[in-house]
């Protein structure tokens, strides 16, 4: 079964240090959609783990596989990943924005729709005893 792509996706664009070549004519950017639900499935779900330190602190843990494969699903712009293989020595930083756009698709919708877990939902009751936080 073949992905389908929804109509409307956020998209981003990278600028290339210097253009590549493709037999459409040259490339000077990168541009990546967001991916869709097979490609989630598909990819190997969230590009990241969230660990947990010993003293409670919670930290990312990148799934490099995981964030490759949904930038080879996702590729727009060129229709080809291989044609990458033409950037010369030192141009990581492409890989780099590559990795950190895709992280970007799972991190900001998710962070902006989030309930608040501390701002239940407010009523508009004129109670004036003290609200008590649940022992969830």
């Amino acid at each position: 079964m073949q992905a389908q792509v929804p109509p409307v996706s956020k998209t981003v664009r990278i600028p290339l240090p210097e253009p590549i070549a493709s037999h459409g004519g040259p490339i000077s950017e990168i541009v990546l959609r967001q991916p869709t639900y097979d490609e989630y499935v598909s990819c190997g779900g969230e590009p990241y783990s969230i660990g947990e330190s010993e003293d409670g602190a919670l930290f990312t843990i990148e799934k490099p596989e995981v964030i490759w494969a949904y930038a080879q699903a996702c590729m727009v712009t060129p229709k080809d990943p291989l044609l990458l293989s033409q950037l010369g020595p030192g141009n990581w930083t492409v890989a780099r924005e590559v990795r950190k756009a895709i992280m970007g698709f799972f991190r900001a919708p998710a962070a902006a729709s989030a309930p608040s877990e501390t701002s239940p939902t407010t009523s508009s009751s004129s109670s004036t005893s003290p609200s008590t936080p649940s022992a969830d």
